[in-house]
Parts: C-alpha cells; sequence; structure tokens
C-alpha cells in the first residue's frame, strides 16, 4: 500500500509540474505518426487536437492525407524526413528538391499547411 501511495505522490507532482510549465509555454505540441493498425481519419485528429488546445504538431512523413487535413488548421507543422529515405536525399541534391517540392512547397500556400 505504500507504494501505490507513493506512486500518486509521484503522479501527482508529475500533474502539478506540467500544469506549471503550462503557464510558461506559448503551446503544447505532439508527434504525428500514420504507421498503426488502425489509423484514425486525419480530419477527426485535427479536430481532437484542435479540442484540446494542442497547436503544434511533428509529423514523422508528410503523408499527403494528413497533409491535407492540417491544411487551413493554423497549427505549426513540423515535417520529418523518414528514415528509409535520409541516405536517398542525402546522396543526390535533385533528389531532396523533388522531395521538398512535393511534401513542403506544395502545401505552403494560401490557406495550406502551416510549415515551421
Amino acid at each position: 500500500m505504500a507504494g501505490r501511495a507513493a506512486m500518486l505522490v509521484n503522479l501527482g507532482t508529475v500533474v502539478m509540474t506540467v500544469l506549471t510549465l503550462a503557464s510558461f509555454v506559448e503551446g503544447f505540441g505532439v508527434n504525428w505518426g500514420n504507421i498503426a493498425s488502425h489509423p484514425l481519419n486525419p480530419d477527426i485528429v485535427v479536430r481532437m487536437l484542435k479540442e484540446n488546445k494542442i497547436n503544434k504538431v511533428k509529423l514523422f512523413d508528410a503523408d499527403s492525407w494528413t497533409m491535407n487535413a492540417l491544411a487551413g488548421s493554423g497549427m505549426e507543422v513540423m515535417v520529418g524526413i523518414p528514415n528509409n529515405l535520409l541516405e536517398t536525399l542525402a546522396d543526390d541534391y535533385g533528389n531532396a528538391k523533388d522531395w521538398v517540392k512535393e511534401n513542403i512547397t506544395a502545401y505552403m500556400r494560401k490557406d495550406g499547411v502551416n510549415i515551421k
């Protein structure tokens, strides 16, 4: 029972720390990957994030379904390059340029994705 009480005290400390830190930060962000056995519709995920005042997202790739759902949301988005593409993009500037044009630039338009 003492272990359980200590765990609850520690959990309470963590919650209080997060709530305290929340007053000092500009916003909360989440990492969002799309490799799942039952992926959620990105439109639903964006709505849930906004409802929970989460305004920053890091994507692990530039999946078009996800990117289109984020368009016009006003959320700050950071897009990662998938690990399996790192060598290809690092070895060939043309490949890197094409990837950026297709996966980043294409979404940076009026009412597009707010990529940072």
